[in-house]
Formats: C-alpha cells, structure tokens, sequence
C-alpha cells in the first residue's frame, strides 16, 4: 500500500513538473507563433488590397481621364514607434493598442485596412511608379519579447510589364521575405 502511494505521488510530481516546463516553454513558443500568423495574415491582407486597388479602374481627378495603374502611392507606418513595446502604443502587455493608432490617415483608407484588436507588430506600406514599373511592398516589424531584436516580415509585390493604360495586369504573387523570424 505504501508503494503505490510512493508510486502515485512520483508520478503526479512528474507530471506536475512536465506541465511546469510545457507552461514555460511551450507557451511563449505558442504565442510567438501566434504572432507570427497575425503578421503573415495582415501582409496577407495588405498585399491583396493594393492589388486590387491596382487593378480597379479609377478616375484622375485633374484630367476625367482614366487614370494610369498604380499601386497607393507613398509610404506610411502605423506608428512611428520602434516597437509594440512603446508605452506610446502599447496596450501593456508588448501589444499595440488600435485605439492609439491613427487609421483615418489616406492611405490606409485607400487600401480599406485596419487593425480593430490589439497586435504585436508596427505595420509599414510603401507604394511607388505606374503600369508596368508599379511596386509595394508591405511589412511587418514586431520585438516579441521586448529586447531590441525584431523580426521582419515583407511581401514585394510588382505589376506586370504588360500593364497598359486600359488593362491593369498583376501576374506574380508578392515575394515573400522573412528576416529574424524567430525573434
């Protein structure tokens, strides 16, 4: 009888101890993939709206004409923060509060996106050229754990050199890159 209560408490120690490990492992490995698949879900997102802003017909306010393919043009950032760890940002927990984010800025309305939860990466849109020389590239720059080390994810995206005025043409899914993926 002694034994098996011996043997009991032996194996509930052990399993005690490997779910204490898991929590302090496995955990922040989850939420770091967790944050990985929130920045590669808004590039995503991102990527797809400047595509199909270039490929819809729009009209150039100065001239009635119909104006020339382009992805948004110009650059901006969600946040001019390093990082989701700016108490300017955060929410408190490495997270960037939507709240204290400006999203009424031009572009982000031209490209109809915007962050509504809290997230762990500062987002940036770049967009330059026309037709066939048209590119944007999106990115996502997040310091998971606070310690000055970012990780960096970025889709390229160009038009296609056959783009003409009247048939705005993408034939190439966005390149993808990734730059300290685990930080």
């Amino acid at each position: 009888m002694f034994l098996a209560v011996q043997t009991q408490l032996i194996a509930t120690a052990i399993v005690v101890a490997a779910a204490a490990l898991t929590a302090t492992v496995g955990v922040p490995r989850l939420l770091q993939r967790q944050h990985q698949d929130e920045a590669l879900r808004e590039l995503a997102r991102l990527s797809k709206a400047a595509s199909v802003y270039f490929v819809k017909p729009k009209l150039d306010a100065k001239t009635s004409m119909r104006a020339l393919c382009a992805f948004p043009p110009g650059e901006i950032r969600t946040t001019l923060a390093k990082s989701c760890c700016d108490p300017k940002v955060s929410d408190g927990e490495g997270l960037c509060d939507p709240g204290k984010i400006e999203w009424n800025r031009t572009l982000w309305g031209a490209l109809k996106w915007k962050l509504s939860e809290p997230h762990a990466f500062i987002y940036e849109y770049k967009g330059v050229g026309e037709l066939g020389a048209a590119t944007f590239t999106v990115s996502a720059y997040g310091d998971l754990d606070c310690d000055g080390q970012y990780a960096t994810f970025r889709y390229t995206g160009r038009a296609s050199a056959q783009s003409r005025p009247d048939d705005c043409l993408i034939t190439e899914a966005p390149v993808f890159e990734a730059i300290n993926p685990g930080e």
